[in-house]
């Protein structure tokens, strides 16, 4: 016979199955996290080194644009030696200007074959002997043309720690001639590596490829002397060893004694060829990096344990319950006992609930008397619990809900359709003094005995209802003035259009604006302001009809919408204007706005609508327009919108778009006006700007100028005429008929008032390498009126580089010869409307005469524009003008066609001055 196992063995079991499955589920549970931990600190690592590799990249793209521009200087001074008679002068003002334009570099050299220094953008250098230097003999064991030499790190004569970037020389049989040497500023190295260091636990190198450090940041003197290739392990060894342009690593590093997560890139810009190769490098701390999943470990590790320990706890508190179960079964008499103290004293407890809610709770049988009620619906509806009890439900509600009240019930008990029960909704109550307030009441059903029962749930939302009505006014109403405000205004316009396409009827849009409102604002302070529009906003309700809606649009401007005008357009043509006129008398009285009497005028766009109109947008957008057209033609007036202006802004509007579209895809071309001598000679030509539109043809320069002034673009115009102007003169100097001619650009107000306008012409002309005496800068004398200081000591910078003036259309503006004589300028230039009238009028000829004396007194070139005819080029040779440019020598073409005008001139001139 088989013994079944004791009791207490199979409880014991029981309870142990739920401590193996708990077990079980938390060790999952810490796989699980330690995996997902390790997922983390992993993307966290590759997210850092991404970083890293981002910040190395930038520094590899500054030092090889430095090299770049460096070759371009070098090869410029290559370019241009041959031609120096004076090597000392001429070669220290080229060295000096260049190394100025060049911020990375510290000096500049020139040295013979013998390694002495011929040229220098330091003085004190020229003279000495650098023939032991690394940058001379390199270069001058294995000279090869077109090659960059890269020296490693050495302190030089300056006493400073620099690198050098040298180029042999040759002579025109090939043979070595010298070499020409940048030296770089450690400096501007040192505060590029700043730009990488987005903590204290990041450092960044910069490194020659023979192992010796250039910059360092934080510095280290001590690291700066070695030589990291003499030192195992090295970073830069390992980056070499890689073979790859850029690397990623995480080891030990030597100058932090830490681990690192370190990016590496080779300097390799392109079309640079460089015998040796800089290596930058931006390292972090390891510990620094995973900081964050330090803490995120810690923390993941605390919660588990304290999940643990509550899943530990509710088990052990679960079985204790089970334990309980057991016994009170056990003991189910003394239960039963138990249970009915429990019950008594669960009923006193929710009874101590319903005496504290703050909601009210009333039960009603199913005559609708009042079964009880707690203290919180007493205070609510001012009664005494027994002046309710047994009484009808109905006392507590407005006259209509009482009446059928009643019927509510029977009908409910008789079919079962519900209209409250289990349906929370708004309502009315009715407290005893009789005051009507709004409530919240949720009723539902309960059977006790087999009566129905039913319970409600009350809340008293006063409060709330002011609420909502204070948000629905600041939704839809201004705060300062209590007119609808906008989104008012398109709801009703949206309704007013919608009705119209019904009925066929008309109404009116009327846009108004105060007329110098700002001047009020900015003497009287804004308070007086608002004081002003709550004034005009109170006379606009009283001159309108009470179907008319008034709403503030923003600022100082106010739209009306007048509805219901008739269905004959013209009569509401003449409705909508007699209602603007009676807005026009209403608004220009005068306000008395404390004890300040202020006048004010309104500018009124008006524009009527009928079922075909278009949307409110676009009915709003015609009205300001209106109101526009209404300001411009000299305010305190109405105006209709007109399609036509309309028209005329929206092709405004689409002329913009296709000039910002020229900038971007550089439609535009440069064509050539040669600028002759008094005896005949080709001295140049002005570069004037002009704009092939694929589809309107070529658009006139006085159409998109001023509109490229408006939109800011002209400075990137600008700067596009410069850059072609000076590879133009680079073109000229290789052909002899072109050589030596001068180019004039002129210059915009806004681009020579620009931030960073002397960087930008140093930068171009730095890398054209461009003869700065040829190119002349034409100013017009807008650009001469504000800031006159700062105009003079900008145009003196530029003159130091080489750089002439000519001040464009003399006369015509207003110039001061007070500032005129300080200007630093070579020529004047005649406008073309004095030329224009030359022949006919006197006065014309004396201004003439006048512009070129000035110009004589003050040691000035003169040329005179628009020069069409013989008699005009006679007069002017007569009053002693020493340039002509205009049709009578050559219309503006472009640059081909002007390189043949320039080989062809000798001929043309003698047959032009012969007729």
């Amino acid at each position: 016979m088989r013994m079944s196992p004791p009791d207490h063995d199979s409880s014991a079991h029981r309870r142990s199955r739920p401590w193996l499955w708990l077990l079980l589920a938390l060790a999952v549970g810490w796989a699980a996290a330690w995996t997902w931990l390790s997922s983390e600190r992993e993307a966290l690592r590759r997210h850092e080194g991404e970083k890293l590799a981002a910040l190395v990249q930038t520094l590899d793209a500054i030092v090889g644009q430095q090299m770049i521009a460096i070759q371009g200087a070098l090869q410029t001074v290559e370019a241009q030696r041959p031609g120096w008679r004076q090597p000392q002068q001429q070669g220290e003002a080229m060295l000096r200007t260049l190394a100025r334009a060049l911020p990375g570099v510290r000096a500049l050299l020139v040295l013979d074959t013998q390694g002495q220094v011929l040229a220098s953008s330091e003085p004190r250098l020229v003279g000495l002997d650098m023939s032991e230097r690394p940058y001379y003999t390199t270069p001058r064991r294995r000279p090869q043309p077109g090659l960059l030499y890269v020296s490693p790190p050495f302190r030089s004569l300056l006493d400073e720690r620099t690198v050098t970037l040298s180029r042999a020389l040759f002579d025109a049989e090939h043979h070595f001639a010298g070499i020409v040497v940048a030296a770089l500023n450690p400096a501007y190295f040192s505060l590029m590596l700043e730009t990488a260091q987005p903590s204290a636990q990041t450092w960044s190198a910069l490194a020659h490829q023979d192992g010796m450090l250039f910059a360092l940041l934080p510095h280290d003197a001590d690291w700066m002397s070695r030589n990291l290739l003499a030192t195992p392990g090295s970073i830069l060894e390992h980056h070499l060893a890689s073979g790859q342009p850029a690397s990623l690593q995480l080891m030990p590093a030597k100058l932090s004694q830490d681990l690192r997560l370190v990016a590496a890139r080779t300097v390799q810009p392109a079309g640079l060829q460089a015998d040796r190769q800089l290596i930058v490098a931006v390292g972090r701390s390891l510990p620094s990096v995973e900081g964050p999943w330090q803490r995120q470990r810690l923390s993941v590790g605390l919660v588990g344990v304290a999940l643990s320990l509550f899943a530990a706890v509710a088990l052990t508190l679960w079985q204790r319950r089970q334990r309980l179960i057991e016994r009170l079964r056990r003991q189910q008499l003394r239960s039963e006992r138990q249970a009915a103290a429990q019950l008594k004293a669960q009923a006193q407890h929710t009874q101590a609930i319903l005496d504290h809610m703050v909601d009210g709770v009333i039960t009603i049988d199913a005559r609708g008397r009042i079964d009880s009620i707690n203290p919180a619906a007493c205070r609510m509806f001012g009664y005494a619990a027994a002046e309710l009890l047994n009484q009808d439900v109905s006392l507590l509600m407005p006259q209509g809900d009482a009446a059928r009240h009643d019927q509510y019930v029977s009908d409910y008990l008789r079919s079962g359709a519900a209209r409250i029960i289990g349906v929370g909704r708004d309502v009315d109550g009715r407290r005893k003094d009789g005051q009507i307030f709004p409530m919240s009441l949720a009723v539902s059903r309960i059977d006790r005995e087999g009566e129905p029962l039913f319970i409600g749930l009350t809340r008293d939302i006063t409060e709330r209802k002011r609420a909502e009505a204070a948000i629905e006014q600041l939704a839809f109403y201004d705060p300062l003035t209590g007119l609808p405000n906008r989104r008012l205004l398109l709801d009703r316009l949206n309704q007013a259009l919608a009705s119209s396409r019904r009925n066929g009827r008309h109404g009116a849009l009327l846009f108004i604006d105060l007329d110098n409102f700002k001047s009020l604002n900015d003497t009287m302070g804004h308070g007086m302001g608002d004081r002003m529009l709550q004034a005009v906003a109170q006379r606009l309700r009283a001159a309108l009809r009470s179907e008319d809606t008034v709403a503030r649009w923003g600022g100082d401007e106010f739209v009306v919408l007048l509805q219901d005008l008739g269905q004959e357009r013209q009569r509401a043509h003449l409705h909508a204007e007699a209602a603007a006129e009676k807005l026009l008398r209403v608004l220009g009285q005068p306000y008395l706005i404390d004890q300040h009497n202020h006048h004010s005028t309104p500018s009124i766009g008006i524009v009527v609508w009928n079922d075909a109109s278009g949307g409110s947008e676009e009915l709003l957008k015609h009205a300001d327009h209106a109101m526009y057209e209404a300001k411009s033609a000299g305010r305190n007036r109405l105006a209709f919108f007109d399609p036509i202006s309309q028209a005329a802004m929206a092709e405004l509007i689409s002329l913009e778009a296709d000039l910002r579209q020229a900038v971007n895809y550089q439609q535009f071309e440069l064509y050539y006006q040669a600028q002759v001598s008094a005896d005949g000679r080709l001295l140049g030509a002005e570069a004037l700007l002009r704009w092939p539109h694929p589809s309107r043809g070529f658009v006139s320069p006085a159409q998109f100028i001023p509109l490229a002034e408006q939109t800011g673009t002209i400075n990137q115009i600008g700067e596009w005429v410069l850059q072609q102007a000076c590879a133009q003169l680079n073109a000229w100097a290789h052909e002899p008929a072109t050589a030596g001619l001068s180019l004039a650009v002129n210059l915009s107000a806004h681009q020579f008032r620009q931030k960073g306008f002397l960087s930008l012409m140093q930068q171009l002309l730095a890398r054209t390498g461009v003869p700065t005496e040829l190119l002349k800068l034409e100013l017009t004398e807008s650009a001469l009126v504000d800031d006159v200081e700062s105009v003079i000591g900008l145009m003196g910078e530029l003159r130091r580089l080489g750089l002439r003036f000519s001040l464009d259309d003399f006369g015509t503006g207003y110039s001061s010869l007070a500032y005129l004589k300080r200007l630093p300028l070579d020529q004047l230039k005649i406008d073309q409307s004095f030329v224009r009238d030359l022949v006919s009028e006197p006065n014309a000829r004396a201004i003439a005469h006048a512009v070129i004396q000035l110009g004589e007194s003050l040691g000035l070139a003169v040329i005179a524009e628009g020069v069409e005819t013989a008699e005009q080029r006679e007069l002017l040779i007569g009053l002693g003008c020493h340039a002509f440019q205009g049709y009578f020598h050559a219309r503006p073409m472009p640059a081909a066609a002007f390189a043949e005008l320039a080989r062809q001139w000798p001929t043309r001139a003698a047959d032009k001055l012969g007729q």
